[in-house]
């Protein structure tokens, strides 16, 4: 294993984490039970959930980005570091 692939290994780790954090802090999109019961939230509390929903969505896309880009390049990596010649 080269230094290379035990780094983008940390950075697969790494992005992978952020992916399932920024997802873990979005809002559903439906309101649920709760909030059939309950009437749901404030028309400014919802406000200022959208902004924060729309900038973790952005966040979520640009890591899943990064996530596909770093797997493909270690994929090309490994396969052309363990691609020997058979004799």
């Amino acid at each position: 294993m080269s230094t290379l692939e035990i780094i983008a290994g940390a950075v697969l780790l790494f992005t992978c984490l952020l992916i399932v954090v920024a997802v873990s802090l979005q809002t559903g999109k439906g309101g649920g039970l709760t909030s059939a019961i309950m009437g749901g939230e404030g028309n400014a509390a919802r406000g200022r959930a959208k902004d924060t929903d729309a900038k973790l969505a952005t966040i979520t896309k640009a890591l899943a980005i990064i996530l596909f880009v770093v797997t493909l390049a270690v994929t090309i990596v490994t396969l052309a570091t363990n691609s020997a010649p058979v004799a």
